[in-house]
């Protein structure tokens, strides 16, 4: 059975500014390992490492194509194919390009739908989490993961898993919104409810059945873009004007929470996080920029000022050739607040 991946990678990642800016956002950037997290990603589902991952398809913002090529020729990874969005319209659209495109190139190879900006430290239970899903998607079922939930996070949405399906794969029950800590805390002690991790494993008839049934509009003019596409260079370009029509939302509202065929391979314990701000990223040590007396919880990264910390604590300090920020850890996520910020004040210097 062949899998054929599909790295979403059109993330802003804004809530890891000023380091993450449009140019060059998270996924492009090494902030867990010596690789880049878009690097990682392509790694751990590579040829090398299983023989049933076929080369990746990537689809990226529209400005990253020769980003993308750079960064996986970096890793020796020939894509099966870059596609480029010209505007961006959330995940549902990304999954109706992937499945049209698997469909036409790849036949009846399973898609493994992936963010590009998540890290995972056991890549290889993580593909043997994917080939316990394998036989339920190749049944129909569109497979998501489910995280084995080691804290009562309340930045993350959970997935409530039902009836087993086959081993370790279960229907999923329902999908609930990030909860506060005390329903968190309620999930952990009743069992059965996981972190969604927002990656996917569907047959492309599955993806595009059901985006028909429940999304039609956004199926309709993500395929159409596809098929109007035209090549820039060694990327493949969506139409601009089909791919406006298409809806924004994301495959957890547009299908996953309507169809009848969602399951979930749970628990997935494979050291996971989708460093969605800095709180969740180590601390550089780095004698040679940064200097601490009397600090105490700090996060300080720099790509080139040096930074110096005086009796400060639970901060996270992060310093680039023209932004700083300081910010509590407990405020990490607002940094998206302050972002929106410079938008509106036209600092198109700073983004």
């Amino acid at each position: 059975m062949k899998i054929q991946p599909v790295i979403m990678s059109g993330g802003a990642g804004e809530r890891l500014w000023p380091m993450s800016r449009k140019a060059r956002p998270k996924q492009f950037l090494k902030l867990v390992t010596d690789k880049t997290m878009f690097q990682e990603t392509a790694l751990r589902v590579a040829s090398s490492s299983d023989a049933q991952f076929l080369d990746p398809v990537v689809i990226a913002g529209g400005k990253h194509g020769a980003l993308v090529a750079e960064q996986l020729g970096d890793v020796d990874i020939s894509p099966a194919a870059i596609i480029l969005e010209p505007i961006a319209r959330n995940t549902a659209a990304v999954a109706a390009v992937a499945a049209a495109w698997t469909a036409k190139h790849e036949g009846d190879a399973l898609i493994l739908l992936m963010p590009a900006d998540h890290h995972i430290a056991d890549e290889k239970a993580f593909r043997d989490a994917v080939h316990k899903g394998a036989k339920a998607a190749k049944d129909g079922f569109i497979v998501t993961f489910g995280i084995d939930p080691k804290t009562p996070h309340t930045g993350y949405g959970y997935i409530q898993s039902a009836a087993s399906l086959c081993d370790s794969v279960y229907a999923v029950e329902a999908f609930k919104e990030k909860p506060t800590r005390e329903v968190a805390e309620s999930y952990l002690a009743e069992g059965g409810y996981y972190w969604n991790a927002g990656i996917f494993l569907f047959s492309a008839n599955a993806m595009l059945n059901e985006l028909e049934q429940h999304a039609p509009d956004i199926k309709s003019a993500a395929t159409s873009a596809l098929n109007a596409a035209v090549m820039s260079g060694a990327a493949l370009r969506l139409d601009e004007d089909a791919f406006g029509e298409c809806p924004a939302n994301s495959v957890d509202y547009a299908v996953m929470e309507k169809t009848e065929k969602a399951a979930i391979v749970a628990p997935v314990d494979v050291g996971w996080t989708d460093i969605g701000s800095w709180s969740e990223i180590q601390s550089e040590e780095n004698e040679r920029l940064t200097a601490t007396v009397d600090g105490k919880n700090l996060i300080i990264r720099t790509d080139g000022p040096f930074v110096g910390a005086v009796g400060v604590e639970d901060l996270v300090i992060v310093a680039t050739k023209n932004a700083v920020l300081v910010t509590h850890r407990d405020a990490a996520q607002d940094v998206k607040t302050l972002v929106e910020q410079l938008k509106q004040n036209n600092r198109n210097d700073l983004l």
